[in-house]
């Protein structure tokens, strides 16, 4: 199979279908790209293709249970950041490489129409949640209070605040995909 037969979509149904070609047609389609996204971070070239692997082998390993709300391009884009950023994790985090993640979004027009698609999404999907538990969890997430802060602020008890905020990440979970972290989502609502 050829990568320009089949548009994102055919590719996704022929993955879920267990078609191997699929796979390696995705992963010939966007593995440059994705690769130098992520060696902007790394700076390492084992590393970062230690990070698209991961990417890769997940992928097929949810293959069957893939729902992917956003396009596979930004789902692919936003899982490689997510395993870079778990990488530096793992690492001592410099100030400068801090500094160097803030600025990301901004380092080419091609990724900050991405994060702005992403974004986007996540942004109507936050506005989807019922009232109280979106003005919870825009407290704990936009604006960075305690639950106990949130919890006097809006007279409820703090369980109701984990309640609230559990239930907010779920629905994020469910509406953007099974593998791509909550924790991503988080990093990017946090870096505009």
């Amino acid at each position: 199979m050829k990568n320009t037969q089949f548009g994102d979509d055919e590719l996704l149904i022929k993955l879920r279908d267990n078609d191997h070609s699929a796979l390696t047609a995705i992963y010939n389609k966007y593995w440059k790209n994705l690769y130098q996204s992520s060696y902007r971070l790394l700076q390492d070239h084992d590393k970062c293709e230690d990070a698209i692997q991961e990417v890769f082998v997940n992928l097929w390993e949810i293959r069957s249970k893939l729902f992917i709300k956003i396009s596979l391009k930004s789902y692919l884009y936003a899982s490689v950041r997510y395993e870079v950023l778990r990488q530096l994790r793992r690492k001592t985090i410099t100030e400068d490489i801090v500094n160097f993640m803030d600025t990301l979004s901004t380092d080419s027009n091609q990724e900050l129409l991405e994060y702005k698609e992403l974004d986007q999404q996540i942004n109507q999907i936050i506005d989807a949640l019922p009232s109280r538990c979106q003005e919870v969890f825009k407290l704990s997430r936009l604006e960075h209070l305690s639950h106990k802060e949130i919890a006097e602020k809006l007279a409820i008890s703090t369980k109701t605040v984990e309640y609230h905020i559990s239930n907010a990440l779920l629905f994020l979970r469910s509406n953007l995909g099974k593998t791509l972290s909550v924790e991503l989502f988080m990093v990017l609502l946090l870096h505009p």
